[in-house]
């Protein structure tokens, strides 16, 4: 269910940005996806340690151990690889939201309260997250770039709001599992989540820590306020 979320994603963001399929197939490679990923993984690399604006073309390339003839196959623009970066990160906190939830059945079997059950999913959702600091310098200086620049933001906001949708779709499993509801829109309390998490990995950041203190608990108490447990009308 969760990859067919994500091949839905997908679709919807390169309908948006026009993105080239080159495979007869209509699906890119093992190779071309390979190389992509290579491309943003050298892209976040540089975005991390000096900005999206200082990073070129070239250097991108470079830092990947590929030719410009390579990266233009894959994006037309360096815009569009931030895009493809933001939708990548989207894709692996839903596969991380997925790990929390396929975790929960077997948390019931401990006969565990709700606040446990909260805290434990949150535990699992964080240990399947990336947490080298390059990349979260990264994503900061991806969402200051889409501020910055005007034909980006519609893209931009395009993946945000299908990531949020799936978070949604996923929020709503996972609270079915447990026979809970929430005391607010599930945007709304998506939202307040990617606002502490943000804030709290910014404050880390600026401390010098190398993984964010008080995350995981700051997450999960605001979901235990949000979370109703009784749901009967």
């Amino acid at each position: 269910m969760q990859t067919a979320r994500i091949t839905q994603m997908t679709t919807t963001r390169e309908a948006q940005r026009g993105v080239r399929r080159t495979t007869t197939a209509g699906e890119p490679s093992a190779r071309r996806l390979a190389t992509r990923e290579r491309l943003m993984d050298a892209a976040v690399e540089l975005f991390g340690e000096r900005g999206v604006l200082a990073a070129s073309v070239e250097e991108i390339c470079e830092r990947a151990g590929f030719t410009r003839g390579a990266f233009y196959s894959n994006f037309e623009s360096k815009d569009e690889l931030c895009l493809g970066v933001l939708q990548r990160k989207g894709e692996q906190h839903l596969t991380a939201m997925q790990a929390a939830i396929d975790a929960i059945p077997d948390l019931q079997g401990r006969t565990m309260s709700t606040e446990e059950l909260i805290r434990e999913a949150v535990r699992v959702f964080l240990e399947a997250q990336p947490k080298e600091v390059p990349e979260q310098v990264a994503m900061m200086e991806l969402r200051l770039h889409a501020v910055r620049t005007p034909e980006l933001r519609a893209g931009w906001l395009a993946v945000h709001e299908g990531i949020s949708k799936s978070v949604s779709d996923l929020l709503a499993i996972a609270l079915d599992r447990v026979g809970a509801r929430l005391a607010m829109p599930s945007d709304q309390v998506i939202e307040l989540l990617g606002a502490v998490y943000e804030t709290t990995v910014s404050m880390s950041l600026l401390r010098g820590e190398e993984r964010p203190t008080g995350l995981a608990q700051q997450l999960a108490t605001l979901l235990d306020a949000l979370i109703e447990t009784d749901c009967t009308p």
